[in-house]
């Protein structure tokens, strides 16, 4: 299955319930159909570059996740209905960047004597 990487904004004055319930519901969207979580992180609440819908901050959420690519149009469906979501982005991340990224963090820097 393919990686996905979905990036999304919430209103700066929801409650904890509501960030929670948000959440929740991605969540099961994306295990609903045999997909696994690989990262989830928030961000926090951060100024947006302009204002969208009127909001100058939103709280920022990532998943990192592996799926069926049926399960995009779900979420992004799910995040245009939603009230909560103030904006979001969903990618398809190729799986050879992974190994890019492995193989940069063991470089070691070559040292000079300025010479």
């Amino acid at each position: 299955m393919p990686n996905y990487e979905t990036v999304f904004i919430l209103k700066p004055n929801l409650s904890s319930e509501k960030i929670e319930a948000v959440l929740a519901k991605t969540k099961g969207i994306i295990t609903s159909s045999e997909g696994t979580i690989i990262l989830s992180d928030s961000w926090g609440k951060r100024r947006l570059a302009y204002p969208v819908k009127k909001y100058k901050e939103g709280s920022y959420y990532l998943f990192h996740f592996s799926s069926d690519g049926k399960v995009i149009a779900e979420l992004e469906n799910f995040f245009e209905t939603s009230d909560s979501v103030i904006k979001y982005i969903t990618i398809k991340i190729k799986k050879s960047s992974k190994k890019k990224a492995e193989v940069k963090k063991e470089e070691k820097p070559i040292k000079t004597d300025g010479k």
